[in-house]
């Protein structure tokens, strides 16, 4: 079968009940947003499967309405077309990894889906009922949210295989990390910090301020029983730090906001501060390095030795990923329709 055989078989596969009326705010994209109201269609095709705009609008909604209401009015135009087009390439992405999975032989049950949103719901100091609320406030339904898991569970279960099984950070590799990024000559001035984050109400997970105290508690303690505070920033911080796994750079000690020079003043590098109170979050620090003039402390390398491993880890899976990804597409006939 030629490629343009297989689309023509994929859109016409298509049942009828996916030709719905989508609302006239996503057309916010095109040129003539309030001109009429358009039927769904094929956006992508990925071999034998099909994208559609409702399927794209579902993803991309929640992205929307965060620049909707935080970028520049004379920027949202030219953010959302690209927000649009990066997530249908992730779209396309997730359907060559769902193919690659399901061409494997790999499966995941509706016990493996509960156990995977009880873990959630546990690990977020939350209850069901909030847990579904927060769906909805994203415009995610249930069921659509359990077709995610599944989904992410399938493709986890794939990528262990191809990619991560074949990662090896090697302790060499983290010491060297280590006496670069460390070391007296590559210190700057101030204090090198990492930074933590439960907020409540519309700042973050937590429903309530005490909510809020509980899980910066629980993160806290797992820190100090030995996990990552970088793999638990990126993983649980509701700050946009999150995503530099909680870290904030150097800051001198003048540049230091008042309640983040009380926590942080006096710790040695290594140590992690009490926590402390914002208007909307609780928050809590580690040091990773200090300077002041010619005197450099840094943390032990003992203290920080998992933290360099886990982003050493997640640089080469980033990496592999890419390239194991970029050789599915190779492989695949693909059509996108909005470039």
């Amino acid at each position: 079968m030629t490629p343009e055989e297989k689309y023509r078989n994929a859109k016409a596969g298509l049942t009828m009940y996916k030709y719905i009326f989508l609302i006239i705010s996503f057309f916010s994209l095109l040129p003539s947003p309030a001109s009429a109201e358009l039927i769904d269609r094929v956006v992508a095709v990925v071999n034998d499967d099909v994208i559609t705009l409702s399927e794209l609008y579902e993803e991309s909604e929640p992205v929307f309405k965060k620049i909707r209401e935080t970028a520049p009015p004379e920027q949202v135009r030219g953010a959302l077309r690209k927000a649009r087009l990066d997530i249908l390439n992730s779209l396309i992405d997730q359907a060559l990894i769902a193919q690659k999975a399901e061409n494997s032989g790999l499966s995941v049950s509706d016990d493996d889906v509960d156990a995977a949103i009880e873990r959630l719901i546990s690990q977020n100091n939350t209850t069901p009922d909030r847990f579904r609320r927060e769906l909805a406030k994203m415009g995610l339904s249930e069921e659509s949210y359990r077709r995610k898991i599944k989904n992410q569970i399938l493709q986890s279960k794939l990528i262990n295989y191809e990619v991560r099984s074949k990662i090896v950070i090697t302790d060499e590799k983290v010491r060297r990390y280590y006496q670069q990024s460390f070391g007296r000559e590559s210190a700057a001035d101030g204090y090198h910090l990492l930074q933590i984050g439960c907020c409540w109400r519309d700042k973050g997970r937590s429903e309530t301020e005490i909510d809020a105290k509980k899980r910066a508690e629980q993160l806290r303690t797992m820190i100090e029983e030995g996990e990552s505070f970088k793999e638990i920033a990126g993983q649980y911080s509701d700050l946009s730090s999150s995503r530099d796994g909680g870290d904030i750079g150097v800051f001198k000690e003048n540049e230091l906001a008042q309640y983040m020079r009380d926590a942080i003043v006096g710790l040695q590098p290594g140590q992690v501060s009490k926590i402390i109170q914002t208007p909307s979050c609780f928050q809590f620090f580690k040091v990773l390095s200090a300077k002041q003039g010619d005197v450099v402390q840094q943390a032990p390398f003992t203290s920080v030795k998992k933290e360099i491993r886990d982003l050493l880890y997640k640089q080469e899976l980033r990496e592999n990923f890419d390239k194991w990804v970029h050789l599915l597409r190779e492989e695949a006939y693909i059509r996108n329709m909005l470039e």
